[in-house]
């Protein structure tokens, strides 16, 4: 920009603002927007194709970091890009910046975004597309230099306005009012809204590729015949997909790039330079809690895939969905309270307490120091403030280990003095596993199995990185008699550096005695409960018994 109006403009910013702008700072302003007029991006414009980190610098106004220009410039030179990357690194940002990028850069553009869930595509990705828009048409040297935007005019003289109208969310999208181009956004179950968009400049960006079914990619497939760009982001949880075979069998196919939270400005510098990326005292809170050789530590922040998770009951890839899904999974159901008990010396185990309504997870909480009344109380404010009108919850408590039995007797007395307070339920996970006993040795592994099956039904849970690493942790191995058993509990506490208290509570909660859900099905099943007991009849079972299925137990029980 030559112009000398806006050049003396420019400089009168660096200087303090007077406290009142006068009819002369008015009077600039306009001029300067006369002046730019004839001189303005128009977009689709070819300025910045191939120059993406100069697009976020001048017409977005945002400093990418090394790693970032790097990513930049492999969607730049690459047909299929994929980066695995561990946790905030700025791919969200990243990827807002390129769809608005190829937007403004191409005619009849279009750009396709999507997720795992609802909430990463319009409260994250679209979100980060609306932020960025509208703080768009001031470079970074005309920010610096003015703040406040209360001189130089908005677009400043080295950038442009980003044109369109914006929808509130994803799936309306950003569209320009010239011509074709748009950026919209579907979650990863909408495969038929993937498989329907076409175009000569076509561009998808899926996020949290880890997670997303191969449906969508062989979807987006049948588009890239004529020519269509992809780039994957994801952290690398899970071992098979699309966004695996990037990495491994089709690594010829794809430009790869692994980002570790360790590269950031912040972790490098050891100070906050870019707000909200990892900062040096949350890796060394990671290290200490996960191990710097541990999977979860390789994947969530080196960038890495767990190439040895064979015999994990939990994966990162099952928690992380189940920990992604979870703002959208509604609360149905009765209320139940898992609670794992412990000591009260104040040190060492923590009482555990879980509450969830069916498939969602809705409240944790962990105290040291409890006795046994200690834990009625506490258990009894948690449903206070959980349960609706009328509601009898069902508390389903670990009665192992002296501890454990108080407690349960501390409960089964309030219960007895109180029966509308709560149903009591008593687990013993040294006894035998007596739903399943030909496949599982005891007790804690049915309760593990069931766990299990929750989760692959849909379970929600909240994010918490030691329930996270009490789940990973867990794996399978045969008892000496053929039988299903979870690896010895002083085998865990060695491994987590502690009893694996919030996982134990999970488990309990999840634990659904089939004679509850007998009560809670009967006035729900009417006339379907007098076919179940027909069918039964004509099976061969006895005429008065009754099926009923429990969706945890892996199995149908008949019960006379």
């Amino acid at each position: 920009m030559t112009s000398s109006l806006a050049s003396e403009l420019r400089k009168r910013v660096t200087q303090r603002l007077p406290d009142r702008l006068t009819f002369a700072d008015d009077l600039a302003r306009l001029l300067t927007h006369a002046k730019l007029d004839d001189e303005r991006l128009i977009f689709p414009d070819p300025l910045y194709r191939d120059d993406p980190a100069g697009f976020f610098r001048q017409v977005l106004g945002v400093e990418p970091w090394e790693r970032q220009v790097e990513i930049l410039e492999a969607v730049r030179d690459h047909p299929r890009v994929a980066i695995a990357s561990g946790h905030k690194i700025g791919k969200s940002a990243c990827a807002a910046g390129i769809a608005l990028w190829y937007f403004a850069s191409w005619p009849d553009a279009r750009v396709v975004m999507s997720s795992t869930t609802a909430r990463q595509v319009d409260q994250i990705l679209w979100r980060e597309i609306r932020m960025m828009r509208a703080r768009s048409g001031r470079c970074l040297d005309c920010k610096a230099a003015d703040p406040d935007g209360l001189v130089i005019p908005v677009p400043c003289p080295h950038s442009a306005i980003l044109d369109g109208d914006q929808g509130e969310l994803a799936r309306t999208g950003l569209k320009s009012r010239t011509d074709f181009r748009e950026i919209v956004g579907f979650t990863a179950r909408e495969a038929e809204a993937v498989a329907g968009i076409s175009g000569r400049n076509l561009l998808y960006i899926i996020d949290e590729a880890s997670g997303v079914p191969d449906v969508i990619f062989t979807a987006i497939e049948g588009n890239r015949a004529g020519g269509a760009k992809i780039v994957l982001f994801g952290n690398p949880t899970r071992n098979e997909g699309e966004f695996f075979d990037a990495f491994y069998g089709k690594s010829k196919l794809y430009h790869t790039l692994r980002v570790s939270s360790e590269e950031t400005p912040n972790v490098v510098n050891r100070d906050v330079r870019v707000p909200g990326l990892a900062t040096w005292e949350w890796i060394e809170e990671k290290r200490e809690e996960w191990g710097i050789d541990s999977p979860m530590y390789a994947v969530r922040i080196k960038g890495e895939h767990a190439l040895a998770e064979e015999g994990k009951i939990f994966s990162l890839h099952m928690i992380e969905l189940a920990e992604q899904r979870h703002a959208e999974t509604p609360e149905a159901g009765r209320l139940f309270l898992g609670v794992d008990p412990a000591g009260e010396s104040g040190t060492g185990d923590e009482a555990a307490f879980v509450a969830r309504r069916g498939i969602r997870q809705v409240a944790m909480q962990t105290r040291l120091g409890l006795t046994p009344i200690d834990h009625l109380h506490h258990a009894l404010t948690m449903l206070a403030a959980l349960r609706v009108p009328r509601e009898t919850p069902v508390i389903v408590v670990d009665r192992e280990g002296q501890i454990g039995h108080d407690t349960y007797l501390a409960m089964r007395d309030y219960q007895n003095a109180h029966p509308e307070a709560f149903e009591l339920v008593a687990v013993r996970a040294a006894d035998k596993a007596h739903r399943q006993p030909h496949i599982y040795d005891r007790m804690r592994d049915e309760l593990a199995a069931n766990l299990e099956a929750w989760f692959r039904d849909g379970g929600a849970i909240l994010e918490d990185t030691r329930l996270e690493r009490d789940l990973h942790v867990l794996q399978w191995k045969y008892a000496a008699n053929g039988k299903l058993k979870v690896i010895a509990k002083d085998l865990i506490r060695k491994m987590l550096g502690r009893s694996p208290d919030r996982y134990d509570a999970l488990a309990l909660a999840t634990w659904e005695p089939l004679s509850l859900r007998d009560d809670d099905d009967a006035r729900a099943l009417g006339a379907a409960a007098a076919q179940m007991a027909m069918a039964a009849d004509s099976a061969g079972h006895p005429p008065d018994a009754a099926r009923v299925f429990d969706p945890y137990a892996a199995r149908d029980v008949w019960r006379k």
